[in-house]
């Protein structure tokens, strides 16, 4: 019984960190709502179950990446909590995977996405009638509103003049 026990502690713990992420990381905000809207307009295509795996599995990529990325910037704000250029480059690598990960998620998107005939079935099914692009726009100031309530974390080892909460 103690091992089941385990297991659901670490699952719990797992969430903690993703539920930490969600609250203060306005970065991960923004992949999240991209990754909607990536999923909702994937619904006008003929995807097979390969390409929805991809998708998915682009998607997870990215914001796994960007929960490793905030996983090192807050263990080096702990062991380095002043300014150190060492610090600094560390937190400057782990950004750069988080954006070679969504620059290839781009890439993957524009090989998926980028037909002009369904972008054209897109853009008539919203200008069909006026409910649509409204609720589009809705969710438009819902995502904006999502991404930038996000409540930010103190960070250490900024840069001199910088003051970048993610």
């Amino acid at each position: 019984m103690s091992k089941l026990r385990e297991a659901f502690a670490s699952f719990y713990l797992a969430g903690r960190g993703i539920a930490f992420c969600l609250r203060h990381e306005r970065h991960l905000r923004i992949h999240l709502v991209f990754t909607a809207y990536v999923l909702y307009f994937s619904s006008f295509y003929n995807f097979s179950r390969t390409d929805y795996a991809l998708l998915i599995l682009t998607c997870i990529a990215v914001i796994g990446m960007e929960i490793i990325n905030t996983a090192v910037e807050v263990v080096i704000d702990k062991l380095s909590p002043h300014y150190n250029v060492f610090a600094m480059i560390g937190k400057d690598i782990a950004a750069g995977a988080v954006l070679l990960t969504a620059i290839g998620a781009i890439t993957v998107g524009l090989f998926m996405f980028l037909d002009i005939e369904v972008i054209g079935s897109i853009i008539s099914y919203f200008t069909s009638d006026l409910i649509r692009p409204a609720i589009m726009a809705a969710s438009l100031v819902l995502a904006v509103w999502f991404i930038m309530s996000a409540k930010p974390r103190k960070l250490g080892n900024k840069r001199k003049g910088i003051t970048k909460n993610d």
